[in-house]
């Protein structure tokens, strides 16, 4: 699992978040706390960011985590580093080791699109993604607007021969094939989102990627 830092970062490119004050803490309500597993009291800091790659928008990021697991941590930390490294230093033992992330199709709304510079209701990317601790506990949900002009998605296809009629594999792998059961095209779970920007376009592999 790598951050959007450290990503940015392996590319040459320098990532930024000009806004990482906006940090509060507040109850969880009950819609945090079926995400978080945590009581509807319990207190939950909440940091919005706006990513940037060589001064460029990239995505707004709204983190959520438990105060508890994170006492240490201040905005101007947010401002200068990763979530996972502030985290570090900050946490109470909780160290991630995985997670699982939600992508979808979506549009900007009024705030999105002032914050990214783009019109309103452009193409972008929806991530949610919940990590947990090597003990279990879910450490953290983020939910990140992506701009779609910066990011498309890249599946990998493979042939298969002689595969089931089809079927989801544990791994979530979806298998179409033919009538006879010949040759077929296995969809990969493991997708990537290929980043463009004015300078460049790479490849940008999203499987345990975090913000």
């Amino acid at each position: 699992m790598t951050s959007f830092t450290e990503d940015m970062r392996r590319r040459g490119m320098r990532a930024g978040q000009p806004d990482a004050r906006a940090r509060r803490v507040v109850p969880a309500g009950a819609r945090l706390g079926r995400f978080l597993h945590v009581s509807p009291s319990e207190p939950i800091v909440v940091a919005k960011r706006l990513r940037l790659a060589d001064g460029e928008t990239m995505a707004i990021e709204t983190l959520h985590v438990r105060a508890s697991l994170v006492p240490g941590l201040t905005a101007r930390d947010l401002e200068s580093e990763s979530f996972y490294d502030a985290a570090a230093r900050a946490a109470t033992g909780s160290t991630i080791v995985g997670g699982m992330q939600t992508i979808e199709p979506t549009v900007t709304n009024e705030e999105e699109s002032a914050a990214l510079g783009v019109p309103l209701h452009s193409p972008a990317f929806l991530f949610e993604r919940i990590t947990r601790s090597r003990a279990g506990e879910i450490v953290e949900f983020v939910r990140s607007i992506y701009r779609g002009d910066r990011y498309r998605l890249v599946t990998d296809l493979s042939a298969s021969a002689g595969a089931a009629p089809c079927r989801r594999s544990r791994r979530g792998t979806l298998v179409k094939t033919n009538v006879d059961g010949h040759a077929a095209l296995r969809e990969r779970s493991s997708a990537k989102l290929v980043l463009t920007t004015r300078r460049d376009l790479c490849e940008c592999p999203r499987r345990g990627q975090v913000v």
